[in-house]
């Protein structure tokens, strides 16, 4: 076999080789798995309200990108009194943030891995698996989406948000109605508020259970009327996404059945219409 030959032989077998070198590279430096627990270092807390903080996570390098399909979450395993806990929880970063992802967490009185979170101080390791989910949006596959938030259900929520405000091409109308106890609860309200005057087809609507004599919002609870004013009406071309507290999802899923909305049973299925995180 001539020299030729014997390069154009070995070619292939060589470029196999280094693609083979490559990926086991990328899997060494790959900070999340689906199948394995990995710890990664809290670089960064950042309290917002009197209960709720963000956590900023380290990835093992500077230019991974966490890449979480917009619905999707990740698991966080914590050990509390000698027991594990693990608990989802959907990143509030933008999706392509190079080396490092954000999770804002609410602490509750009989929270265990909510509390494990609070006590938390930079430098500290915390168990991360995943990407797990159902809904996997994808852009212009609606016209108009109807979104429903209770507290820190607005994490999920935000993902959606922020995918289609940061995509151009996506001309997905949003109206999002955002429900909270009192005016002092609803997070990141300053940033929704900047996200709804700079993109126009993003509006909002707050309501406050328990609202100061200044609120100028809607009052009480999310009601039939309030849905049918803000959010998209049923249509083949809509949908209606909804997080919050298991009550208030329970809720809204019987005004959106009276409006005219079609899921199947009482889980509504990710192909439906309506789909609750």
């Amino acid at each position: 076999m001539s020299g030729e030959n014997r390069l154009l032989y070995s070619l292939p077998l060589l470029l196999s080789f280094l693609a083979y070198r490559a990926y086991a590279a990328y899997s060494r430096k790959k900070s999340i798995y689906s199948d394995r627990w990995s710890a990664l270092e809290l670089e960064d807390k950042t309290i917002v309200s009197k209960n709720t903080a963000i956590y900023r996570f380290k990835l093992k390098t500077s230019v991974e990108t966490l890449d979480l399909p917009p619905g999707y979450h990740l698991l966080a395993r914590a050990v509390v009194n000698g027991v594990e806990e693990i608990r989802p929880y959907h990143p509030i970063s933008p999706r392509y943030a190079p080396g490092y992802f954000d999770l804002m967490i609410k602490s509750y009185t009989d929270g265990k891995v909510s509390k494990f979170f609070a006590g938390l101080e930079p430098g500290k390791t915390v168990d991360f698996m995943g990407p797990t989910g159902k809904l996997n949006y994808h852009c212009n596959s609606s016209r108009a989406i109807g979104l429903v938030a209770g507290g820190s259900g607005i994490t999920p929520i935000l993902q959606i948000l922020n995918e289609i405000v940061t995509t151009p091409e996506d001309l997905t109308q949003i109206s999002l109605i955002y429900a909270n106890e009192t005016e002092n609860d609803i997070l990141l309200k300053d940033e929704l508020d900047e996200l709804a005057e700079k993109y126009p087809h993003f509006e909002i609507n707050y309501v406050v259970h328990r609202p100061s004599s200044n609120w100028k919002g809607f009052r009480g609870y999310v009601t039939q009327e309030m849905m049918q004013k803000c959010l998209p009406s049923p249509s083949f071309d809509h949908r209606l996404f909804i997080c919050g507290p298991t009550n208030m999802n329970n809720l809204i899923l019987e005004l959106a059945n009276t409006i005219g909305w079609k899921f199947s049973g009482e889980e509504p299925d990710v192909n439906d219409q309506v789909f609750v995180f």
